[in-house]
């Protein structure tokens, strides 16, 4: 209930470290200052957004200022960005009629929908010297099968360290940023990405895979990686170079078998990781899933292509699977926000493969709520299994995708079981006595006793509004009558009016 009667002084009251508000020192070369002016010039653009992660706010003004004074016109800043700050903000630029955006600091790469992008990385600051001495210490056998990621911050040394450490690892393989190095991306029809590395429309053609190459190549967070041929992702570890995150987190569930030896930028620290643990703990979300009766489809993204798709075949997955399902555009979710939904049992949350993951340390709350498409999938899917490479991206499931099952048109027959949770009975499917009929005029309806009876939102939100104790405005009252005019009030204030003495207010 707490959460209900919050004051918002949490938000107000909350501030940045130090650190992440510290600005930095050389502006042209950490926002590459004179790519984005060349890249506007060559455009034509005339209205630019300027998105900044929160860390990177500070900054923002100095930026838009040498752009300005550079282009000679007005650059837009988005000043809080409507889901993820990985993602591109295609909705807050569109409240200024935008047409390009210039994307600052980390980025989950996912492929925008409308308008054209430039990424700029900008720079976590990389002791190269430190890193390779310490890898060196902590991988002693030199033969190792080694496979070099990195947080797109880290993107302007990937190459010189790449082939330090190579010297000691042959073996070592380098992992590619789909935005820099390849001219087709997400196989879709409204986005690819040209030989100068920004986002423009195309039509997808029968050969662009993009996703998972069954011989050696993998696809994964925007990043490529090809393996000899005959070589088993499993004999490969991982070396991240990046601070700990949604990105790390991600690639770890994705090959939760592989070891990952995540390199701290600046400090060169090294910690040896694996996803198994945290993906274990998610399997019980499949029962949650079986168990929900009212599922939501919750929208995190507007702007990642085929968010459309898949949150159509999320909603007839549910359908189903004899459950009911309901749409919500949030923005970013918290648990305040999602409270004012008490009907929904379990959201399921569209959104770019890194933020669609909640970490249970970082937000209790949200990681018992919030599943991901490919969870759901396993869920209540015949044919889709629960394996250990865990998928992220919603647009793998889709028709092309390395995950895309096909489902049936028709409804699932009804199977009953027993939760492992709750020890009640799980019903799956649709038996023959829900069978629906469609009616054009009233929607859905039941046949009760023979007769066709219209039933809105039965056993669902609609049902469960009805019963609270206070269900919102009612149309139905009567408007107040119209006042015939308005009189001027009293002056003053409550102790003593400016029409009063204060003899009146003397008490015997």
């Amino acid at each position: 209930m707490a959460s209900l009667t919050n004051s918002g002084s949490d938000a107000l009251e909350r501030t940045l470290d130090a650190e992440v508000l510290r600005e930095t020192d050389n502006h042209e070369v950490c926002y590459e200052l004179s790519r984005c002016v060349t890249w506007i010039k060559a455009g034509g653009f005339k209205k630019v957004c300027l998105q900044f992660p929160d860390e990177l706010l500070a900054d923002a003004p100095a930026v838009a200022r040498a752009l300005t004074i550079r282009l000679s016109q007005n650059v837009y800043i988005l000043g809080d960005t409507t889901y993820g700050s990985c993602c591109v903000d295609e909705v807050a630029a569109e409240h200024v009629g935008a047409d390009a955006v210039i994307h600052f600091g980390r980025t989950c790469l996912s492929p925008s929908r409308r308008l054209p992008i430039l990424y700029i990385f900008t720079r976590i600051p990389v002791d190269v010297h430190k890193v390779v001495s310490k890898l060196c210490a902590e991988v002693e056998d030199s033969s190792s099968k080694l496979i070099f990621v990195y947080d797109t911050r880290c993107h302007y040394i990937a190459d010189d360290l790449f082939k330090e450490l190579q010297e000691k690892f042959p073996h070592m393989i380098l992992s590619v940023l789909l935005n820099e190095n390849i001219s087709k991306i997400a196989c879709s029809e409204e986005a690819s990405i040209n030989e100068n590395g920004e986002n423009h429309r195309c039509n997808m053609e029968e050969n662009c895979d993009t996703f998972e190459d069954k011989n050696s190549s993998f696809i994964f967070n925007g990043r490529k990686i090809v393996l000899p041929f005959s070589d088993d992702i499993k004999d490969y570890s991982f070396i991240f170079l990046g601070p700990e995150g949604p990105t790390l987190t991600s690639m770890m569930l994705r090959f939760s078998e592989n070891t990952f030896y995540c390199v701290m930028p600046d400090s060169a620290t090294i910690k040896t990781l694996c996803g198994v643990r945290s993906l274990m703990s998610r399997s019980a979300r499949l029962e949650m899933a079986k168990d929900a009766e009212i599922i939501g489809v919750l929208v995190g993204t507007l702007g990642v292509a085929n968010y459309r798709d898949i949150i159509n075949r999320l909603k007839r997955l549910i359908k189903n699977a004899g459950k009911r399902s309901y749409t919500f555009v949030v923005g970013k979710p918290n648990e305040p926000k999602l409270c004012n939904i008490p009907e929904v049992d379990l959201f399921v949350y569209v959104s770019c493969p890194e933020t669609c993951i909640i970490e249970r340390h970082m937000d209790p709350v949200l990681y018992k709520k919030l599943i991901t498409p490919w969870e759901l999938e396993v869920a209540l899917l015949d044919g889709q299994d629960w394996s250990l490479q865990f998928e992220s991206d919603f647009r793998q499931l889709l028709p092309g995708g390395a995950k895309h099952v096909e489902m049936s048109i028709e409804p699932a027959e009804e199977q009953v079981n027993v939760s492992l949770l709750t020890n009640k009975t799980q019903r799956l499917g649709i038996s023959e006595k829900e069978e629906e009929t469609v009616d054009s005029i009233t929607g859905a309806v039941v046949l009760q006793n023979g007769m066709v009876v219209a039933e809105l939102h039965a056993g669902g939100g609609g049902e469960l509004l009805k019963s609270r104790t206070w269900q919102g405005l009612d149309a139905s009252v009567p408007a107040p009558a119209p006042l015939g005019h308005v009189l001027e009030g009293r002056h003053g204030i409550a102790s003593v009016y400016k029409d009063e003495t204060s003899e009146s207010h003397n008490i015997d």
